[in-house]
């Protein structure tokens, strides 16, 4: 008996040590954080600041310009839903929907409205 106990406690640990492990995978590939895509042959970036409580900002870079967009945004399976928010251009009903997937956990590609692959990376 004292053998079956050892075991199933063995096994105990053995499945919480396996949950930590997979909710560390999922954090990889989570969207908080800060990400940036660059290109520098056409001088042109943008960064996404993914926070916890699904707010943050879009930056454009363009020419050695800037400008940063509040935002809200959603998952919805492997697309990204996005509403700008506080801002003379867009309205909060406007959802813009891209399409993302995972390159590797620091690697994020984002689909835009045009069918463009961008590649941005974790900072």
């Amino acid at each position: 008996m004292k053998r079956i106990s050892r075991i199933f406690a063995a096994l105990m640990v053995l499945m919480m040590v396996l949950t930590a492990v997979g909710c560390a995978k999922k954090d990889e590939n989570s969207l908080t954080g800060t990400w940036e895509y660059t290109d520098k042959e056409n001088d042109i970036g943008a960064v996404y600041v993914f926070n916890n409580d699904s707010t943050g900002t879009y930056t454009m870079k363009v020419a050695g310009q800037e400008v940063t967009y509040e935002m809200k945004y959603e998952v919805n399976d492997n697309h990204l839903l996005v509403t700008y928010v506080n801002n003379e251009i867009f309205s909060e009903d406007d959802v813009f929907d891209s399409e993302f997937s995972w390159k590797d956990s620091d690697t994020l590609i984002i689909k835009d409205t045009f069918g463009t692959e961008m590649e941005f990376v974790r900072q």
